[in-house]
């Protein structure tokens, strides 16, 4: 069988069945749990899909894939946060490919059509097994508990970055958690070359080419980073000053990524004022 390997957005109804409770569609909106999907047989991991949007309207399917290559680089790539995972597959089993992983950051739902791996499964930490056919319970059950330990974790991480930054406050050092599409992404301050607002998010542009969008305003952002020594240089750009590269007479900036940057003119002022 070729492999076979998809990349997509989940599809969710406003009003589904979540860990045995009706989700209501006026609720504050949670953060989504990016999943990726692999089993070697088309119906099975079609009907795995379909459960998963039925029954689990808080996990995003990212991806999915038929073989243990495939399954490999799409995890690699989009560093889902659940992994659903057939163990009986052609050229090598689910265990193999976790075995060959650079990192297991991630939980893992075993989806097997056999009951005689648990044993093995559990020591990889997996946060659910499931018996094939798939019962909705079962499922539920399964997804609930990945989401609190992905929860928690996060909260841990969190956590763990406010005492770093109460520790070393408004240092260059500290870190910040920015929620994107994904969850939270949690990078260095000086590492932050600039925010540049499009439209409703912001753009984040850090070193090493890397950039992010994130959900927040540029305004927020400029809340945040204007003690860390940034600077809102136009309506639409906030940049780091540590990264600035040149000034030109004509009212704009060059920063370290190339970047042009325009200076308003109520800006100019002020900002030749910090040098």
């Amino acid at each position: 069988m070729s492999g076979i390997i998809h990349v997509m957005n989940g599809y969710f109804s406003r009003n589904a069945y979540f860990c045995g409770q009706l989700r209501n569609p006026n609720n504050e909106q949670q953060s989504m749990i990016t999943a990726v999907l692999v089993d070697d047989e088309a119906k099975a991991l079609k009907s795995l899909q379909d459960l998963v949007q039925k029954f689990c309207p808080d996990i995003t399917i990212i991806g999915t894939a038929s073989t243990t290559d495939n399954a490999y680089a799409l995890i690699t790539e989009l560093r889902p946060q659940l992994l659903f995972l057939d163990i009986a597959m052609p050229k090598e089993s689910g265990f193999d490919l976790l075995k060959r992983l650079p990192s297991l950051d991630f939980e893992i739902i075993f989806v097997t059509g056999f009951d005689n791996y648990a044993i093995d499964a559990f020591q990889f930490s997996a946060i659910g097994y499931v018996v094939k056919p798939i019962e909705s319970a079962d499922l539920i059950n399964a997804v609930h508990n990945a989401t609190n330990h992905i929860n928690l974790k996060t909260e841990n991480q969190q956590n763990r970055e406010l005492l770093r930054n109460m520790n070393n406050p408004k240092s260059l050092d500290s870190r910040i958690g920015i929620a994107t599409m994904d969850g939270l992404e949690f990078i260095e301050v000086s590492n932050i070359i600039r925010c540049e607002a499009l439209q409703r998010v912001t753009k984040i542009v850090i070193q090493d080419q890397k950039t992010l969008v994130s959900s927040n305003n540029l305004g927020a952002f400029i809340k945040l980073l204007e003690p860390y020594g940034f600077f809102a240089a136009h309506r639409a750009h906030l940049i780091n000053l540590k990264h600035v590269k040149r000034f030109h007479r004509e009212g704009t900036i060059t920063m370290m990524d190339d970047s042009t940057i325009p200076l308003s003119r109520r800006r100019k002022n002020d900002f030749l004022e910090l040098w």
